[in-house]
């Protein structure tokens, strides 16, 4: 029997811990400047106290002052700045790199989230296919404010696909930039017909593409440095959505993007003004007005939810290839939208069927096909179940509303005789802003670097991705992924860990929030480049968090609208005079609200207009579903 002895002298053992704390001292006395700081103690204690204290003394008491005297107060002072250049080197060692650790992470997460700005870019792009991938490029392309025009003319040319539009385009888009107004007046005419037709056929297959030549031509554009970019709608519904139902194709690579784009802007220092309202005076008014408002955020909320969900599921055909952009083009109507998927399903159902009575077609795009069917169910069923909820509220809200406009005609006498006027009774705005305190963007910053250490993200060509066995976005059997979307599903963990990050000092999940941040502008990022480095990419969301339109015009001027539609109020001149000097709203859009409604006797109320009907879930769905499986079991 052999005896094995462990020699602990031949053990090797790593000091990193001893090295870190070293390297740290080090550091400390750095920053210190250590023989600086003794000489300055030294100076101060000797000739400075000594000089300080001869002086001070004999003029107070006419008298020198001791030896021992000024021993005392050189002493001191030697020892307090000895002791506080001690209390300073401990403080840098043990808590001070923390704090340059906490710089270094927002620096860090600022250069990486402006990264995956310009990633989930291009994810967006490679969703589409042929003609309509030209397109969204050419969408991507137009964000930018600082094209030449050589630019513009190869954007429009793609976008339309046809080059004399394009060189229509930059002409105008050149005479514009140096000022030629006359001259571009003279193209406008010239080219109208011809720019009006090019609209009218892109607007059946590529509506978002019809707007945007539109809006250029008559001299606007999608967003500037100062204006912003409108943000993607409901897109925080849609986050919050996948995290509550762990159904991942309830957001979009765009929603992932807007994401991405507000984590960048708060944490650049960006503040969102917001605006709520609310009524103090009589109770009776304050308590239908409170009902009235509940009401109808209820159903905002579920009208949101079940527009989500349906536009989740035509995104989701379109990322998994069973339908291309013409079939479901960005910018339909949610009734058009509703429509184009029950047919795309129904559609899908039969093919299902075929494929599971051909002996000879491959089991690999059966199962396919069976994977994309079943998420497609539970995304509509889902939509069914948010629409007949939101019927149900749509009843609740207008039998709110009947309640307000008994109780206004009681009072006055005329429904629309309730006033915004001046006095103690009457509308009360509250402002507010969401943003990010120091602390609250250290502590986003430290969890979003963490979690960038664990997906890998390097700077340098990083795109998304995941292993085969991490696809999965939830702990859940429900959530099906097909193969290739390994990096669809890296994008939106991502989202959703941003909003885990934000939430508790941001509270995305109330809808009043989401509400607020879908009505602002986003922060305009078309001059971010991969070529740029950390500091310029702060540097940037710093300048363009600065220069963000945070004026609250018309967010006053959507509450104007939401006041006389919705609760039947008379805009005074002083109403409209005080939304215009406080909040910037304008007055001929507040004149005509109040002009129409006086003409009308009402407005067209929102109220009026049903939720889409969505049917429940077709029975030979499930029924293909089940079959396939049944084949695929056999085989």
């Amino acid at each position: 029997m052999t005896e094995h002895k462990t020699d602990k002298g031949d053990r090797i053992t790593l000091g990193r811990e001893i090295n870190e704390h070293s390297r740290r001292f080090r550091r400390s006395l750095n920053k210190v400047r250590l023989s600086q700081a003794l000489m300055q103690i030294f100076f101060t204690a000797g000739p400075v106290t000594a000089l300080g204290l001869i002086g001070g003394y004999y003029i107070g008491f006419g008298i020198f002052p001791s030896t021992e005297l000024l021993i005392y107060f050189i002493s001191f002072t030697a020892l307090s700045g000895i002791i506080g250049l001690i209390a300073r080197l401990v403080y840098n060692t043990t808590r001070g790199h923390l704090e340059e650790q906490g710089e270094r992470d927002i620096l860090d997460v600022t250069d990486k989230l402006g990264d995956l700005v310009l990633v989930t870019r291009d994810m967006n792009v490679q969703v589409y296919e042929g003609d309509a991938r030209r397109r969204e490029a050419a969408l991507q392309l137009l964000r930018r404010v600082d094209l030449t025009s050589y630019g513009v003319n190869t954007a429009f040319t793609d976008l339309t696909g046809n080059r004399s539009i394009g060189d229509i385009m930059g002409q105008i888009y050149t005479y514009r930039r140096i000022g030629l107004v006359s001259r571009v007046r003279e193209l406008y005419a010239a080219h109208r017909v011809q720019i009006n037709e090019a609209v009218r056929e892109l607007e059946q297959n590529a509506p978002d593409a019809a707007r945007e030549l539109r809006q250029w031509f008559t001299g606007g554009t999608s967003g500037t440095s100062k204006s912003g970019v409108p943000r993607e709608p409901f897109f925080l519904q849609r986050i919050m959505s996948s995290i509550e139902n762990n159904k991942p194709y309830l957001m979009t690579f765009r929603d992932v993007e807007e994401m991405i784009i507000l984590a960048y802007e708060l944490i650049s220092g960006r503040e969102i003004p917001t605006l709520v309202f609310d009524y103090s005076g009589r109770w009776k008014f304050a308590r239908a007005l409170d009902d009235l408002e509940t009401k109808r955020s209820q159903y905002r909320v579920w009208q949101a939810r079940g527009g989500n969900r349906i536009r989740a599921l035509a995104a989701y055909l379109v990322e998994t290839g069973y339908a291309t952009t013409d079939e479901l083009p960005e910018g339909l109507s949610i009734y058009q939208l509703v429509d184009e998927v029950t047919g795309m399903l129904d559609r899908l159902a039969g093919d299902i069927s075929e494929a599971s009575s051909d002996p000879a077609y491959p089991k690999k795009d059966l199962r396919r096909l069976v994977r994309i069917m079943k998420t497609g169910i539970e995304l509509y069923s889902m939509a069914y179940k948010a629409y007949r909820e939101t019927g149900n509220r749509h009843a609740r809200l207008l039998e709110a509303s009947g309640k307000w406009e008994k109780l206004i005609s009681r009072a006055y006498g005329d429904p629309g005789r309730f006033k915004l006027g001046s006095g103690r009774r009457g509308i009360r705005i509250r402002e507010n802003t969401i943003s990010l305190d120091d602390e609250e963007r250290l502590e986003v910053c430290r969890h979003l670097a963490w979690y960038f250490e664990k997906l890998d993200v390097h700077k340098t060509g990083f795109t998304f991705s995941a292993p085969e066995e991490d696809l999965p976005l939830f702990d859940s059997d429900d959530a099906e992924i097909p193969p290739q979307s390994g990096g669809a599903m890296a994008a939106r963990r991502l989202a959703i860990e941003i909003a885990l990050a934000l939430e508790p000092h941001i509270r995305l999940s109330r809808p009043e929030i989401q509400r607020n941040i879908n009505a602002t502008k986003a922060i305009y990022l078309g001059e971010l480049s991969p070529y740029m480095n950390a500091l310029q990419k702060a540097e940037l969301g710093k300048r363009m968090s600065r220069e963000a339109d945070n004026r609250l015009g018309m967010a006053a001027e959507q509450m104007a609208d939401t006041l006389v539609r919705i609760y039947d109020v008379e805009l005074t001149s002083e109403a409209r005079d005080f939304l215009h000097y406080t909040y910037g709203a304008r007055q001929d859009v507040l004149e005509q609200l109040e002009s129409v409604k006086k003409q009308s006797g009402n407005l067209a109320s929102p109220l009026i207009e049903r939720p889409p009907l969505v049917e429940s879930p077709k029975p030979h769905w499930a029924r293909s579903v089940s079959n396939a499986r049944k084949k695929l079991v056999r085989s």
